[in-house]
């Protein structure tokens, strides 16, 4: 599955709705919506109920490189509420 942003989100940022149904492309298995909402607000560093493309870029990079330790402790992170 390809996904390009500026298609996603021609104004340049995800609310909580458009980033659940993306999430869900990516991770399909399972009911996914409270993992979800977890992962945007972690991933919605200022805090303005939006996911603009550099928030974006540190999730992608965050969820997809560093050792295995890294991701278990964002993966606690982001479930540890």
């Amino acid at each position: 599955m390809t996904m390009r942003f500026i298609d996603d989100c021609p104004n340049g940022k995800f609310d909580k709705k458009k980033f659940i149904k993306v999430y869900k492309q990516f991770y399909s298995s399972g009911k996914l919506d409270h993992v979800c909402k977890y992962a945007f607000d972690t991933f919605d560093t200022n805090n303005d109920g939006t996911i603009d493309f550099e928030e974006f870029l540190l999730a992608i990079s965050a969820t997809s490189q560093g050792n295995l330790q890294d991701r278990l402790n964002l993966a606690f992170d982001i479930c540890d509420i």
